[in-house]
């Protein structure tokens, strides 16, 4: 199947041997041509890529997300970027303005009495001060599994830069659509706070595969307990929740599937997954899809090899890995925990005990966000809200359901922004305050 190839399938790259630079833990990919694949060519005939530097790399993202008011950026992408932010804002308006209707006029049940409510709001503190507890513990778990890494990597903790990184990245994952825009950030932040080069590019990297990993099997063990009902949902959730939930869960936790697995299909047959890159490229190529099939297929494998090199040197150190794993798996619980500590605020009750109406709102967050996690939206807006309020109003009094709704949006999403934002804020005037004060040269 891989050995018919024209003469544009001959010029794409496949991988024969892997190789690192150690100083910049950058992967080097060796082009080996077809018929030389039984003879790979000596060391002096290998050439190593030239370094890119972050700083260009966060230049870059910084133009892509309109941060650099810079004249090289064209009338057609600012049209194209005012467009989606107008598109943005009518749907978030277009939700809550739905479910607001829902809660307070399309609901036959009655409002609460002012002693119920009155009973309600005096419990909230407690209940909201929890979940601000588990908003917090998602910046300290993100902060010590990067700490953990950085120790085995470079023999030195730099928490505060790691907890700093943190931030950041929740920060750019939240601005950006899918979640991509965090890694650049975070290479970019701990390359120039004192961590090396190779340990600032790989960190982020293995830490986003962790966070993948925990995330697809913590939603993998969602979706099978709800299948057969093992944690005791209410019969109303389970009536309630639309039949196709389930299905788009399951897409998503296919595409979630996606990233650990190429890069640990990688990390063992590196030359079979070249090869199949190779032929699914040129399929592209053929059919239209890729203009440049060669440079696609070099950037694709450098990535995958990148990733693959990361998660050998994190999984060299098993302590770290599964203490670092399990951190990640923290971090998710914490992030789902503030949905369930923001129902209680508002009176939620399945009439279950405390720790298996924990375990089922972690249990229907899960599936939610793997249902919701390739809505090309920032923070999957629109999709997070209307799962969240048509799912949980379930066990919540009416006219509460919506206001639990934003609370819980606000401190699982935007809280992310106001805090990224301003830490980014106060980090570049410190930056730029600093290197005011450093002695020209």
């Amino acid at each position: 199947m891989f050995k018919s190839m024209d003469n544009k399938e001959k010029d794409l790259p496949i991988i024969n041997r892997i190789e690192v630079d150690s100083d910049t833990q950058e992967p080097v990919i060796v082009e080996v041509p077809n018929d030389a694949i039984e003879n790979p060519p000596t060391e002096d005939k290998v050439k190593k890529e030239k370094k890119k530097k972050t700083r260009g790399k966060q230049l870059k993202m910084r133009k892509i997300l309109g941060f650099n008011d810079d004249k090289t950026i064209s009338k057609r992408q600012r049209t194209f970027k005012n467009v989606c932010a107008v598109l943005f804002i009518v749907l978030v308006v277009a939700v809550l303005l739905i479910t607001a209707y829902q809660d307070f006029f399309n609901n036959p049940e009655p409002f609460p009495s002012w002693e119920e409510l009155s009973h309600i709001l005096k419990n909230s503190w407690y209940f909201l001060a929890l979940a601000l507890l588990c908003l917090v513990l998602c910046y300290v778990f993100k902060g010590l599994k990067l700490s953990i890494m950085c120790k085995n990597t470079t023999g030195k903790w730099h928490f505060k830069t790691c907890l700093e990184t943190g931030i950041l990245g929740h920060y750019y994952n939240y601005v950006t659509p899918l979640a991509v825009g965090g890694q650049p950030f975070e290479i970019y932040h701990l390359s120039k706070h004192g961590v090396k080069s190779g340990a600032a590019t790989s960190l982020p990297i293995a830490a986003y595969f962790l966070n993948q990993l925990s995330f697809v099997i913590i939603s993998l063990i969602s979706i099978i307990l709800y299948k057969d009902n093992v944690l005791g949902l209410p019969v109303e959730i389970l009536s309630g929740m639309p039949t196709f939930i389930n299905a788009i869960a399951i897409v998503g936790l296919t595409l979630a599937i996606v990233t650990p697995a190429t890069v640990i299909i990688f990390s063992v047959m590196p030359r079979f997954c070249s090869i199949l890159v190779h032929f699914v490229i040129n399929l592209a190529s053929k059919l239209r899809l890729i203009r440049n099939p060669k440079k696609t297929t070099y950037t694709t494998l450098k990535t995958v090899i990148h990733n693959s090199n990361c998660i050998k040197k994190i999984s060299s150190s098993p302590i770290t890995l599964i203490s670092t794993f399990l951190i990640a798996a923290l971090e998710h619980l914490s992030l789902c925990s503030i949905a369930y500590f923001t129902l209680k605020a508002f009176g939620f009750d399945w009439q279950v005990s405390s720790g298996m109406e924990w375990l089922q709102i972690i249990q229907l967050c899960s599936i939610i966000y793997v249902a919701i996690s390739f809505i090309p939206t920032p923070g999957n807006s629109g999709a997070a809200d209307f799962s969240f309020f048509f799912l949980f109003q379930v066990g919540i009094a009416r006219g509460l359901a919506f206001p639990a709704m934003l609370i819980w949006r606000f401190l699982s999403f935007y809280s992310f922004i106001l805090i990224g934002f301003a830490f980014n804020t106060y980090k570049h005037k410190k930056d730029k305050k600093l290197a005011q004060l450093q002695p020209l040269e």
